[in-house]
């Protein structure tokens, strides 16, 4: 079967726009509709890099880098820039990397102009914004049997029907937008729209039209066109990374949020909108606001309810069953039947600090789910840079008999992380008379955070100071 030919012939035919491109970013496959939204003619898009061919975007921005860099699978992504030719679109894209030996060889992505789809009057205010995002993940999804799953769990429940405010914060890949998604599709709002912006994907200038909509001939080109904000009347709109929203539009922010009206860019008339905001941000709330990168005002509006996600390192009662969950789940997708981990993956899972977090954990079983030829996952079966840095544990571990500065293993590794955990806070809380804000800031992590370990870790002070 030629497949080339069937490629060829069924993006000559569709109306959504087609990239493939190598492990580099150099576009290889590049189809009509694609060229009528890149302002390229196909022959002169081959060969490119990504980022070439649309010069607004950067390795952060473009959905097709992140998807080489990080393996993620994006899927209805929004997103506005500037083509070669400098005219503002905005697409809704699917990316998907794909694989050659266990290692990403490239990437694949489907977009369509959204203006084609607002301009169709087929389509009811439902499907128009199911369109441009929806919620995949429920509160099943949140996988773990520690404490802090349950209790995030419960809070969700508690409450998913509120009109309040959510604020969101945690490490990169710990899964913040797993649990926004959940309490949209727990709540009241689950058949309405929900819509996500990252707030870094795309300048300031264009975020605000995004968010705010235009009215016709507010500045050249500009249509009469909804934002996000109005398109997610009655359900939920996720802000990720309100840190780098710019601080002049986190003060119309506010607006919206303590008026409940919106106003598009040119138009004089504000219009009613029901629609419950859930921000998230993946540096501390406090250091954000130190930077003057978040308004202060802002955070105590978004932060009436608030989600402090640990990092996967602190939630060591659930990586064999996350490990397990991940392997299930490729299990599937890749026609395998692996059957577990050997004791040394288990083992050195526990040891290991997990920059990356969740994610990281779940690119790695999908790698080793690749390149195992056993049935069971080894050691040699997860990524080299993994494997690197567990040689260089065993080498501490060798070497931790009599030399200077040795670590000193008595005990099992997660009874000495508590320990030293437990003093270092009991400490802080001591230098700073008892102070959690004061504690929290000094340990540069959320209150919440703080109050979280304490609890965990049996800290109990009769002199604890509550300060908001």
């Amino acid at each position: 079967m030629d497949y080339k030919n069937i490629l060829k012939l069924i993006s000559e035919n569709i109306s959504s726009g087609l990239f493939i491109v190598n492990k580099e970013g150099i576009v290889v496959f590049y189809n009509q509709s694609a060229n009528d939204l890149a302002g390229l003619n196909v022959e002169n898009a081959i060969g490119k890099h990504m980022l070439e061919i649309f010069p607004k975007l950067t390795e952060e921005t473009s959905t097709i880098m992140r998807a080489l860099t990080t393996g993620e699978v994006i899927k209805n992504y929004v997103q506005n820039y500037y083509n070669y030719q400098m005219k503002l679109v905005t697409i809704l894209s699917n990316t998907v990397p794909f694989y050659e030996n266990g290692e990403i060889a490239g990437a694949i992505e489907i977009f369509s102009d959204v203006d084609q789809y607002k301009n169709q009057n087929k389509y009811n205010k439902k499907q128009e914004c199911n369109i441009i995002d929806r919620a995949y993940y429920t509160i099943d999804d949140i996988v773990g049997v520690s404490q802090f799953v349950n209790d995030i769990k419960l809070k969700i429940k508690k409450i998913a029907d509120s009109k309040s405010p959510v604020l969101v914060y945690g490490e990169t890949g710990t899964g913040k937008e797993l649990i926004v998604q959940s309490i949209h599709n727990l709540s009241k709002r689950r058949d309405n729209p929900f819509i996500a912006q990252n707030c870094a994907a795309i300048p300031a200038t264009l975020l605000e039209s995004m968010l705010f909509g235009t009215a016709l001939g507010s500045f050249t080109g500009a249509k009469d066109s909804k934002g996000l904000i109005e398109a997610a009347d009655g359900g939920t709109l996720f802000l990720d990374e309100i840190n780098s929203m710019d601080i002049m539009l986190q003060a119309k922010l506010l607006r919206v949020l303590q008026e409940g009206h919106v106003r598009r860019i040119g138009e004089n008339k504000t219009r009613f909108v029901d629609v419950r905001i859930i921000t998230a941000l993946n540096q501390n709330p406090y250091k954000a606001i130190e930077e003057g990168r978040l308004r202060n005002d802002l955070y105590y509006r978004l932060n009436v309810i608030n989600f402090s996600i640990l990092p996967l390192r602190e939630r060591s009662e659930d990586l064999e069953v996350l490990s397990y969950y991940f392997l299930n789940e490729f299990n599937r997708v890749l026609n395998k039947n692996i059957k577990g981990f050997t004791d040394d993956v288990i083992e050195f899972f526990r040891s290991y600090s997990w920059p990356g977090n969740i994610r990281e954990l779940r690119h790695s079983i999908e790698h080793a789910v690749n390149m195992t030829e056993k049935g069971v996952i080894a050691i040699e079966d997860l990524p080299k840079y993994i494997d690197i840095n567990h040689k260089d544990a065993d080498e501490i571990r060798e070497n931790s008999g009599g030399e200077k500065n040795a670590i000193i293993i008595n005990a099992p590794l997660n009874e000495m992380m508590n320990e030293y955990e437990r003093k270092i806070i009991s400490e802080s809380l001591k230098k700073n008379d008892y102070n959690v804000l004061k504690t929290s800031k000094g340990l540069d992590i959320p209150r919440q955070t703080l109050y979280y370990k304490m609890e965990k870790l049996g800290i109990r002070v009769d002199k604890r100071v509550e300060q908001a």
